[in-house]
């Protein structure tokens, strides 16, 4: 797949949308994020082997978080990604995404801070830079060498 800066803006996006739909209370915590409570009874659980029981144990938590683990992992990589370009796009980009995950009115949002035209050209420039680190390095392998810009 070749990636394109219109990609990348809509995957962040999407990493907006998802962490929304995370249970905040999940995240204010110093604790795990697994059930507190026994979600199952001991004699079920008795038979199952270990993968079997994560695998359960992780689908009463998609179902309270309404979140799957991918989407979890397909929004952190997303995030990571912003760590790829200077510090003046990324704030414009991340702005972006944000905003259009939510709904709000980047117009308003940038008002007095940015020209429209200048904050869709650091947008866009930033974008462009992570599709082309990815195209070069891949989505994988794009973490083993230095993530600064």
């Amino acid at each position: 797949m070749t990636w394109t800066g219109e990609m990348v803006r809509n995957r962040l996006v999407e990493a907006f949308e998802i962490d929304r739909r995370l249970p905040r209370d999940r995240l204010r915590t110093t604790g795990s994020a697994w059930p507190a409570k026994p979600i199952h009874e001991f004699v079920d659980v008795v038979y199952w082997n270990e993968g079997e029981q994560r695998e359960r144990v992780w689908e009463s938590w998609e179902r309270s978080a309404g979140v799957s683990p991918q989407e979890i992992t397909r929004m952190e990589a997303a995030f990571l990604w912003l760590r790829l370009v200077p510090v003046t796009e990324r704030r414009c980009l991340e702005a972006w995404a944000k905003a259009a995950a939510r709904g709000f009115n980047v117009k308003r949002m940038i008002k007095g801070t940015w020209s429209r035209s200048t904050f869709y050209r650091h947008r866009d420039h930033a974008a462009q830079m992570i599709a082309d680190k990815l195209n070069k390095h891949g989505d994988r392998e794009i973490w083993q060498t230095n993530p600064s810009p």
